[in-house]
């Protein structure tokens, strides 16, 4: 069965538009370069969510993101946070999880802090 991939959230703030296939949300907008993303895959059973930082400068910073996965059981909660180093025009991958069941189970939320300036973006269940 081939991989079925979803862009979950893309935040893409620079005079460029912002695009997502699956949702997008920001909780401020402004003039900033950090660009925030959340994307899904599913093969099978396996969910595979992938969070990434760019920015077109240099930028060194921090994350935090908050998964939620949902089922007939309840939710099981997974929070990460770590620390970032982008080069200018680099696309970082900050971290990578794999979860059994459907995309449309998971949410997640990221906010990327860099250079005096915060970046947020989510999935919504579909």
């Amino acid at each position: 069965m081939p991989a079925l991939p979803y862009t979950a959230a893309a935040i893409v703030i620079a005079g460029v538009a912002s695009s997502a296939t699956l949702a997008l949300s920001t909780d401020r907008a402004s003039p900033a370069v950090l660009v925030c993303e959340l994307h899904l895959s599913q093969l099978g059973q396996r969910v595979t969510l992938r969070a990434e930082a760019a920015a077109p400068v240099a930028l060194s910073g921090t994350y935090t993101l908050d998964i939620a996965q949902y089922s007939a059981s309840g939710v099981a909660n997974v929070q990460q946070s770590g620390d970032f180093s982008l080069q200018p025009g680099q696309r970082v991958r900050l971290t990578e999880a794999q979860f059994q069941g459907r995309a449309q189970d998971l949410s997640a939320r990221m906010t990327l802090w860099a250079g005096g300036q915060s970046q947020t973006c989510s999935t919504l269940s579909l």
